[in-house]
């Protein structure tokens, strides 16, 4: 490990390492504990320090409170056809998500789509990690993911619709596969945290005040804005239909019109898609690998080197820290610390 001004580089291996310490400090079994950090590892690997590390603090304060079971009772409720429904006990969401798109992946084998919804799962961290799941496997992959109120729904000014990200992959032949992961709002709240930790502002257009203000203050943040507007903010809404109605769990709806409080219930869903049952697979990725080279030859706007395809950035960035170390902020190295001495964990040396 490594250390500059405002930051220090942890190696891959260290930093995994050190947060399934944690995890299992916090009462989450071995073999979970290291499943969970690999996820959690893996956002900041690629460059998505928003889902990373950063989340650490919170993820052990609700495990402390009983609000993530660190042994869940994970269970498949239903089986039939292409569908299964996961039933997560409020598992560690990566956790939950991951054998989601497992059952997923396995409906496929058998009858070439695979959709598992699973309920009660908790915040998941990078989703683009269970749909890239299914493209290395040589499946087309989705994911999504619901939660409560975080973002203002188009034409409001509080809080009514989540940031429910999607993230797609799909498998190249001789390419890393395409894999685009993105949030139905500007900006994942993990960036404002991210901006909190390095005491810095936040551009205008990410997250409106309690007035309903524009704001560049991550401290004054009170939700988040949709991407596009009104369709992020319709995206959004439509995948709480499907991943929180279709089982049974609505989240918004008992958010607005309940007693209100805190949440941390997730709904998710994991589509697997077996592309060698609509044609050539072959082909397919031959064609993804063209593609690619097609869209990368288009002539460059100016100020641009380089036109990179979705999952291109998180590649290079992943390959740099794979070799260099992962850097983590000192505001959330200090959190993170905290975190593990109260657990009685030491942190890499």
């Amino acid at each position: 490990m490594s250390t500059t001004d405002d930051s220090r580089l942890i190696r891959r291996a260290d930093l995994e390492t050190y947060v399934a310490a944690i995890f299992a400090a916090a009462g989450v079994a071995a073999p979970m504990a290291a499943d969970w950090a690999r996820v959690v590892v893996w956002a900041n690997l690629r460059g998505v320090d928003s889902h990373g590390v950063l989340r650490v603090p919170r993820y052990v304060d609700l495990l402390k409170r009983g609000l993530i079971k660190p042994n869940p009772a994970m269970r498949v409720e239903r089986c039939s056809g292409a569908i299964a429904v996961l039933e997560a006990d409020h598992a560690p969401g990566a956790v939950a998500m991951s054998r989601a798109m497992a059952e997923a992946i396995g409906r496929a084998r058998e009858v070439h789509v695979g959709w598992c919804g699973a309920r009660n799962i908790t915040h998941a961290g990078a989703i683009g990690y269970f749909a890239l799941q299914a493209a290395e496997a040589g499946f087309a992959g989705i994911a999504m993911c619901a939660s409560s109120p975080l973002m203002a729904y188009y034409g409001s000014r509080v809080a009514g619709v989540s940031t429910n990200p999607i993230a797609i992959a799909v498998p190249g032949r001789n390419r890393r596969p395409f894999l685009l992961d993105m949030s139905t709002s500007t900006a994942a709240f993990g960036k404002v945290m991210s901006a909190k930790d390095r005491g810095a502002k936040i551009p205008v257009g990410w997250a409106i005040d309690a007035a309903g203000r524009d704001t560049t203050d991550p401290n004054r943040v009170a939700t988040l804005l949709p991407l596009g507007g009104p369709k992020g903010s319709g995206l959004s809404l439509m995948i709480e239909c499907l991943a929180s109605l279709a089982v049974g769990n609505p989240l918004i709806t008992a958010a607005l019109t309940g007693p209100g409080g805190e949440n941390p219930v997730l709904n998710g869903i994991a589509l697997a898609v077996d592309l060698a049952a609509l044609g050539d697979f072959d082909r397919f990725t031959a064609e993804v690998d063209a593609l690619h080279d097609a869209i990368a030859a288009l002539p460059r706007a100016d100020g641009f080197d380089r036109i990179l395809l979705p999952g291109e950035r998180g590649d290079a960035i992943k390959a740099e820290r794979e070799a260099a170390g992962i850097p983590v902020t000192q505001g959330t190295w200090t959190r993170l610390a905290a975190t593990a001495a109260s657990l009685g964990v030491v942190p890499p040396s």
